[in-house]
């Protein structure tokens, strides 16, 4: 299991799982305020073979200019 940090009560968490019977990169958002601390529903399961994959596109990625977002917090 890994962890990343992303504030003082917010951190991502990568881990090694089994989900419906397949070997997953588990990548999940994990909280710690004073009403909840645990998982949210933020996160998603990678087959663990598209583990590499996955971060050479991240790498990939980070190089790219930003994408400036417009349609945070809107309703689909």
């Amino acid at each position: 299991m890994e962890e990343l940090v992303i504030s003082e009560r917010k951190k991502v968490v990568i881990q090694h799982a089994k989900f419906e019977n397949m070997d997953t990169l588990d990548i999940r958002t994990w909280i710690d305020t004073p009403n909840y601390k645990g998982f949210t529903r933020k996160g998603v399961n990678i087959p663990v073979e598209k583990g590499e994959e996955l971060a050479q596109k991240i790498l990939k990625v980070i190089k790219e200019p930003p994408v400036i977002r417009t349609d945070v917090g809107k309703e689909e």
